[in-house]
């Protein structure tokens, strides 16, 4: 989940936020996450829970709220904020690593609301495809039993869904121009969906993901640098999905007076590792790697970037109807061209 960014703080944003034990086992965890699905489920329909989640940020006055939205093929997004408290500016000299730390020290003190819905056009267009009308999608097979399709929507799981964010929403100082050049977030983040992607094939499964995140945007006259560092766990009610702990790494910075390549500048990594939470056995990692290629600063329209990288996924993740008929670990490859605005 990518929390999304208020266009009251900042402007042009290129993006922004159960597993059940053996037969005859049970332990206070598991009761507890089987009543917690048992009352979503037995709502008429999934609604009744957005509607709550949906009051939450509502129910704080009509100050200070703004409202948010994105098309993204791998992420579309609608948000709405509500600011309980105005904080202090973020100074721009600030360096990367204490701004950081000082992120994650002041998500303890939570002065914001946000709440996001979100969807994946295009995992959900591949997925579409394959099941009803497998000819389109065989037109994209490549290398023998390699797809284009499957490649470039490697690793989504989730088709949609909404979140609800608790923590801080801090901009960074204006520059000369009118409006902020950043806004930072930190905080926890409670998202809850429905259905689940593997492999191009849509599964049923409710789902519960609680996780701790700082994450942020910052814009200046020659770039624009996005990070989002986050470790949680997710929970699914269908059996065949284990549970799993996970944490993720990710930083994309663009550099319109540095054209030249630098690991640091115009580059973009994404990390991702989750493990089953009952023996902390790793279920998936992700690593991609890729490069921006930015127009001048003059001329500071929309940018490219081409990552590349591999996904490893074990096979205690998946059990049942969703369980490899190869037990040993796959490898795959990603591929993701990208424009940013």
């Amino acid at each position: 989940m990518i929390i999304a960014e208020s266009r009251r703080y900042i402007k042009n944003n290129s993006r922004d936020i159960c597993h059940r034990t053996a037969a005859g086992r049970a332990d206070a965890g598991t009761e507890l996450k089987m009543i917690f699905f048992a009352k979503i489920i037995a709502m008429k329909n999934f609604k009744a829970c957005l509607l709550t989640i949906l009051f939450c940020p509502c129910a704080f006055g009509a100050s200070a709220r703004d409202f948010g939205w994105k098309g993204d093929p791998y992420y579309s997004y609608a948000s709405f904020s509500q600011i309980l408290r105005t904080e202090k500016t973020i100074t721009q000299s600030e360096s990367e690593t204490s701004l950081y730390i000082s992120l994650l020290k002041e998500s303890f003190r939570p002065s914001a609301i946000l709440l996001e819905l979100f969807a994946s056009p295009l995992p959900y267009a591949a997925s579409h495809a394959k099941k009803h009308n497998s000819a389109l999608y065989e037109n994209f097979d490549f290398s023998g039993s390699a797809n284009l399709l499957n490649a470039l929507t490697a690793g989504e799981e989730d088709p949609w869904g909404v979140s609800l964010f608790v923590g801080k929403i801090v901009p960074f100082r204006p520059g000369k121009a009118a409006g902020y050049t950043g806004v930072a977030y930190s905080g926890g983040l409670l998202t809850m969906g429905k259905k689940h992607f593997k492999n191009n094939v849509i599964y049923d499964d409710t789902w519960a993901q609680l996780e701790w995140k700082i994450k942020g945007v910052r814009v200046t006259r020659f770039s624009k640098q996005i990070w989002s560092f986050r470790t949680g766990v997710k929970l699914h009610d269908n059996p065949a999905i284990r549970d799993s702990f996970y944490f993720s790494l990710f930083r994309d910075r663009i550099d319109y007076a540095q054209r030249r390549f630098r690991f640091w500048r115009n580059s973009n990594f994404d990390v991702f590792a989750a493990f089953r939470k009952e023996d902390l056995k790793p279920v998936k990692l992700q690593l991609l790697m890729g490069r921006n290629f930015p127009h001048s600063a003059r001329k500071r329209g929309a940018s490219y970037s081409i990552s590349a990288g591999i996904l490893w996924e074990g096979r205690s993740k998946y059990s049942g109807v969703m369980k490899e008929v190869n037990e040993s670990p796959s490898v795959q490859f990603i591929l993701r061209p990208t424009v940013k605005f």
